[in-house]
């Protein structure tokens, strides 16, 4: 690491945190907390309304924000290779959030909120147009220093009333009260369950054929009455590839029916958690669970979102009835081939195996062809380059004697969580002003007790300091890609390559964002949007130009053929019908056990019923209740669901209707466009949260957005598909939700969905590793030839703010009516 990036301003955090450690942070947290909440009260007499201001009833709880997410703890559950600090983060992270929910609900603090919210002319704006954005201009009226200044306290006062703050009686706060806390307690144990499930099934030799000889020596060997089996466990690099690709339909189904039915503890407190969240939105004068959650996001109410889940599974169910088709005459194909019986049937278990099948057959690609050109240092370095000379951003990996040298310790192990990842400072290009952003980490490999699944988390989240000078942010990929073996490196298949693009996405806008306070940094928006940076990344994986860009044999260092990166640029919709009916569906279980008609109704649902009854509907797969046994319960395994996404799956649906049209509008004519490049990143990813998502989008595109991009890529049927399940690492798993942050507390970690026993298709699962003995490798922002221009997509004359109010309330809703027509 040399010349002008060579000091960073701000050394990386220390991660050698010890189960003590942590335990004494997460106590000062609590302390710290109630202490700012006092002084809100110390500070505020009702009486006096000069003492009604921001300073005093905002600025106590944002400073000791930006001081508490300057160090994200709970990351250490998902990934410390100590069983012990694991362990001891979720213990902590468990009794903080219990001591949160009390704080929460400090009466005390809220009447000073609300004074401030009603004197300073906010409720009265929003009284008068319940659909308005902050601006400017009402931020000044109101008396803020900024936007985000009242964006602060409007969201505050909401959550407030959400949390039960505005019910009359005390009878009543008691109970929401002792509700949200016994839901806490759910939650904790819910997701608890997934991360420290150690199950798996044994296999012999013979069972696995089919598989890979590379995949097949990874997997450990049993003893005792395993002697001569072999470990197929849960882990994404063992059950996605061990579906994909062996021939056994038997051993197929026995691994997918014990996914599916992993953690049948989580099946009692699915059903108690519904009844709870169903009980506390009706205290709260809502008809249900989904229109308070939706309210607050881009898609404003349940009627706009079914409207689109309906849209949806009306077009796409013509063309997915041809593709099982499809399959099944696959399946019969081979079946008698091998002599196999054939039922008629295509089930669960078959999906993955067949696809692939199909998919040599259509488009002539071999993914372990494929991933002979996608080394993961390569691949990544490619990545990292591409965006990099787009966004106007450098990326320095970081060798052992940088990181030695920037440790707070000068221990270079200090800064780095595990051995595994990879760490780079990143910058500012010549361009934008050289200035510092953060730090990356990318951790590539699985290991016992980490994570399972693709996500990026956000370790500290930037925002300005008390004296106006910058706190920067650390983003971390951490993946599950198998490891090397000892004669190959890693090697990413193309769908590996569309995960990784889809983190860097959530990265970046991390990296990039400058909010005052870290409750707006980055990815910290609507859940309903907050996908689209991501999702919009994918787009050039699709594009046959940038996938050779990025390839790099790994033994001969050729760029990948034309006709290779042609065919997978045309893949790109294959079975896309399908598999998106089968996410599909548990958007919509996610809304039906969220909006129940009545109390007894949802009193009276049988949720496993349900839940596979809406699968094979849609799908026309079968379960195993087809032969007579019983159903599955993976609605046990939807941990979205406990993580800030209930009613909230219908999101990637929603968010790529928006991740098209920006493509669209600033890339499509030219994806390298760097003056569209740094427009986008300064429009969008640098607001983080600190404006309205929706007006954010409006003036990046000049207009009010639309979905008329998905109908030119996919055509009047397919035209509302999305990227995101198209080719994510859906497919060949049941419903893993990866974790995101608790509704309690503010996010700090920005997680892919990835629906455990749900599809995807396409790609064989391998990856690379860990650290290079390279160091100060600059990658990214080239020349600059042009600045930010202010031509974009096509723009349209600003609309009376009548008729932008209107939009606001139900522009998708009334696309997809016009397209019913």
């Amino acid at each position: 690491m040399t010349g002008v990036y060579n000091n960073s301003p701000q050394p990386p955090g220390l991660r050698s945190h010890t189960p003590e450690s942590v335990t004494a942070a997460f106590e000062a947290w609590a302390h710290k907390h109630r202490a700012a909440l006092d002084a809100i009260v110390a500070n505020v007499d009702l009486s006096d309304p000069k003492t009604v201001t921001f300073e005093n009833v905002m600025r106590p709880e944002l400073e000791f924000e930006n001081e508490k997410y300057s160090h994200n703890l709970r990351f250490y559950q998902h990934v410390s290779a100590n069983s012990g600090l694991r362990d001891t983060t979720r213990k902590m992270e468990k009794r903080y959030l219990d001591i949160l929910t009390d704080m929460n609900m400090r009466e005390d603090v809220f009447c000073a909120r609300d004074a401030l919210y009603h004197q300073s002319g906010l409720a009265t704006s929003r009284k008068q147009d319940p659909a308005r954005f902050i601006t400017e201009d009402i931020a000044k009226n109101a008396g803020f220093e900024d936007v985000e200044s009242a964006v602060a306290l409007e969201e505050e006062w909401k959550a407030a009333i959400s949390r039960g703050l505005g019910l009359p009686s005390q009878s009543q706060r008691d109970r929401f009260k002792q509700i949200q806390k016994r839901l806490e307690i759910i939650k904790s144990e819910f997701k608890n369950s997934h991360a420290t499930d150690n199950g798996c099934n044994w296999f012999t030799r013979a069972e696995l054929d089919g598989m890979d000889n590379d995949a097949i020596d990874q997997l450990a060997k049993g003893t005792g009455e395993n002697e001569g089996k072999h470990k197929v466990t849960f882990d994404p690099s063992h059950y996605d590839i061990f579906l994909k690709t062996v021939r056994n339909p038997e051993a197929r189904k026995r691994m997918w029916i014990a996914m599916e039915n992993k953690c049948p503890e989580n099946v009692p407190l699915f059903q108690e958690a519904m009844l709870l969240r169903d009980e506390a939105a009706r205290l709260l004068g809502y008809p249900d669970h989904a229109t308070l959650k939706v309210e607050s996001r881009m898609a404003k109410t349940p009627t706009a979102v079914n409207n689109l889940l309906d849209d949806l599974r009306n077009r796409l169910a013509p063309l997915a009835a041809k593709e099982l088709n499809q399959l099944l005459e696959a399946k019969k194909t081979d079946c008698e081939a091998r002599n196999l019986p054939f039922d008629g049937g295509f089930y669960y278990w078959d999906w993955a195996f067949y696809v692939s099948q199909v998919y040599k057959q259509e488009h002539d690609l071999d993914n372990k062809k494929i991933a002979e050109y996608f080394p993961i240092d390569s691949a990544i370095t490619g990545m990292l380059r591409l965006f990099g000379e787009l966004f106007g951003i450098v990326f320095v990996r970081l060798s052992a004697e940088d990181l030695e040298r920037i440790s707070p310790t000068h221990v270079a192990e200090d800064v780095m969580y595990h051995t595994d990842t990879i760490m780079f400072s990143v910058w500012n290009d010549e361009f934008e002003g050289n200035n510092f952003l953060g730090y990356l980490y990318i951790d590539a490999h699985p290991r016992e007790g980490k994570y399972r699944h693709t996500a990026n988390f956000q370790l500290e989240l930037g925002h300005q300091k008390a004296d106006n000078t910058r706190f920067y942010p650390s983003s971390a990929l951490v993946c599950n890609f198998p490891a090397p073996t000892k004669d190959k490196p890693s090697l990413l298949d193309h769908e590996h390559v569309v995960d990784l693009f889809h983190e860097l996405g959530h990265g970046i806008h991390g990296l990039v964002s400058r909010t005052r306070f870290s409750r707006h940094h980055g990815t910290a928006g609507k859940r309903d949007f907050v996908e689209a940076p991501s999702q919009m990344l994918e787009h050039w994986t699709w594009r046959a130009e940038y996938i050779q860009r990025i390839s790099k044999h790994y033994q001969t260092g050729e760029q990948m053929p034309d006709d290779i990166a042609e065919r997978i640029a045309a893949s790109r919709h294959i079975l896309k019908a399908l598999s998106s009916l089968w996410q599909l569906s548990l958007a919509i279980f996610d809304m039906e056990v969220h909006s129940p008609k009545s109390r007894t109704e949802l009193e009276n649902m049988d949720f496993t019923r349900r839940y596979n009854e809406l699968r094979n509907e849609l799908t026309g797969m079968k379960g195993r209740e087809a032969l007579g046994e019983p159903r599955t319960h993976g609605h046990g395994n939807l941990q979205h669901l406990f993580s800030d996404y209930d009613a909230g799956l219908y999101s990637y649906h929603w968010s790529s209707t928006y991740s098209y049209d920006m493509f669209y509008s600033a890339f499509a004519r030219d994806p390298m466009d760097k003056s569209q490049g740094h427009r986008y990143r300064h429009m969008v990813l640098e607001k983080g949260a600190s404006q309205d998502e929706m007006f954010i989008l409006e003036e990046f595109l000049g207009r009010k957005p639309t979905i008329d991009a998905l109908f030119k890529e996919l055509g009047p049927i397919e035209s509302v598909d999305t990227p995101s399940l198209k080719k994510s690492s859906f497919a060949e798993r049941g419903p893993v939700i990866e974790e995101g942050p608790s509704s309690e507390e503010r996010p700090t970690v920005e997680e892919r969905p990835i629906l455990e026993g749900s599809p995807s298709v396409g790609g064989d699962l391998t990856v690379d590793g860990g650290p290079s003995s390279e160091g100060g490798q600059v990658v990214g922002g080239r020349d600059i030839e042009a600045g930010p221009s202010t031509e974009g997509g096509p723009v349209v004359e600003p609309t009376s703010p009548r008729e932008r109010i209107r939009y606001r309330m139900r522009h998708i809703a009334a696309h997809f009516k016009r397209n019913r027509k």
